[in-house]
């Protein structure tokens, strides 16, 4: 599948090199609505696509959402941005292909949707139930019966124990951590390091700050 990667952030050049390890998938063009096209984004690409030019082309071509998919890359800093682009794109009629890191553990029995980004030695345990567009970064782990909703954010890290459940739109820090059944709601922001054991309702900053000391060598 050709694809356009929307976003030529940090997270565009993440993604172009998970890519890379997909042989399956083979990368047109970064497209990206914040930065001119032309910009350089790596040695052999640049931005050559914005939505406006997507739209001339979908007007043109008949076949362009059949032919290409998008791939999304706007990062955790903007995820209205990132879910409207989602909404978007799947109104048009493009494919958003699941990413998938060859290193990654996804079992069989897991339920995914479209458009997510699934990063090497991230674990999916049996019966997980993921929806669209989420984002699960190095070494997360989601373990059996856990619900991600959509467009999530989960940081290098992240650790649910069973029966979690996610909402929409939350970004999790790194290396935080869900206890059994909790449930959380939608678009809370969790700093790194936490540990949640108890459910979080919605558009929740939850911080945690740890004492540190400073001691002589």
């Amino acid at each position: 599948m050709n694809v356009f990667i929307y976003g030529a952030g940090i997270l565009g050049r993440q993604v172009y090199h998970l890519i890379n390890e997909i042989p399956e998938i083979s990368i047109s063009g970064f497209a990206d609505d914040t930065k001119p096209i032309g910009t350089s984004v790596l040695s052999d690409f640049k931005v050559s696509e914005s939505r406006k030019t997507l739209n001339e082309r979908l007007s043109t071509e008949p076949n362009f959402p059949q032919d290409y998919g998008l791939i999304l890359a706007i990062g955790p800093d903007n995820l209205a941005a990132r879910w409207q682009a989602f909404r978007w794109g799947h109104e048009k009629g493009f494919n958003f292909p699941n990413l998938i890191h060859p290193a990654a553990s996804v079992d069989a029995s897991t339920s995914i949707g479209k458009g997510n980004i699934i990063l090497a030695n991230a674990t999916i345990d049996y019966e997980v139930e993921i929806g669209d567009a989420n984002y699960l970064d190095i070494g997360c782990l989601i373990s059996h019966n856990s619900v991600i909703g959509n467009n999530n954010f989960l940081t290098t890290g992240c650790a649910t124990a069973g029966n979690v459940k996610f909402g929409d739109h939350n970004f999790v820090g790194m290396h935080s951590t869900f206890t059994d059944f909790v449930e959380i709601g939608n678009e809370n922001y969790f700093s790194a390091k936490n540990l949640v054991n108890r459910n979080v309702p919605d558009k929740r900053k939850i911080l945690t700050f740890q004492d540190q000391k400073s001691l002589p060598i």
